[in-house]
């Protein structure tokens, strides 16, 4: 009897280390949670220590309605009265020409040669779009992480759920090889701050 319960306390012991090991996570812990690790699109998502990281609670991965809006491109409005959230995600299709015809087609072009200086311009088009906005932004990005021109805002008098953009950008100088970002960013009604809803890259040849 007394080896029985002997045993079944070293079992007991087993069950609760075994369970604290589990809990414990190689990312760290916040608050009594396991962190996890955020991966989109082979980028890890890097968080502050004032933010709230990905986190593992009863088995299951809860992650920051930030990030993951930041990861989709899309749009966030906080309710604090209802204490709801809302995330909206608007279609956004970008292209790029240098040169529109005479008879109104258009020259799309994806690869410039390093070191031009270029004028063009953004078409987007945006549907899809079920929160107000007041206005966007169009920056560019070299492949260093640089912004190489100064990102050009439009304000929207009318925001509708779908419709067409022309930005013109110029001077952009393509002075590094590899991959420039075009960014395309929204600030919805009542936002003090813009957020990315689409990318479109450029190569420098």
């Amino acid at each position: 009897m007394k080896v029985q319960r002997i045993f079944a306390l070293m079992l007991v012991f087993f069950v609760l280390s075994t369970a604290a090991v589990a809990a414990s996570s190689i990312w760290g812990d916040y608050k009594g949670f396991s962190i996890a690790r955020l991966i989109v699109n082979d980028k890890t998502s890097e968080f502050a220590d004032s933010d709230v990281p990905p986190l593992i609670v009863d088995g299951k991965t809860v992650l920051p309605l930030r990030a993951v809006s930041d990861a989709l491109q899309a749009l966030v409005k906080w309710d604090n009265s209802n204490k709801t959230v809302s995330l909206y995600k608007p279609n956004v299709h970008m292209f790029f020409t240098t040169e529109v015809r005479k008879d109104s087609a258009i020259v799309p072009f994806g690869v410039v040669e390093k070191g031009k200086q270029a004028d063009f311009i953004v078409f987007a088009q945006v549907d899809n779009l079920k929160t107000s906005i007041n206005s966007v932004q169009v920056s560019v990005i070299s492949p260093s992480g640089k912004s190489v021109t100064t990102p050009v805002v439009k304000s929207i008098n009318e925001s509708k759920e779908s419709f067409w953009l022309k930005v013109p950008l110029y001077g952009v100088s393509f002075d590094e090889a590899g991959t420039y970002v075009v960014k395309f960013a929204m600030k919805r009604e009542g936002s003090s701050d813009y957020s990315v809803v689409s990318e479109k890259q450029i190569q420098s040849e």
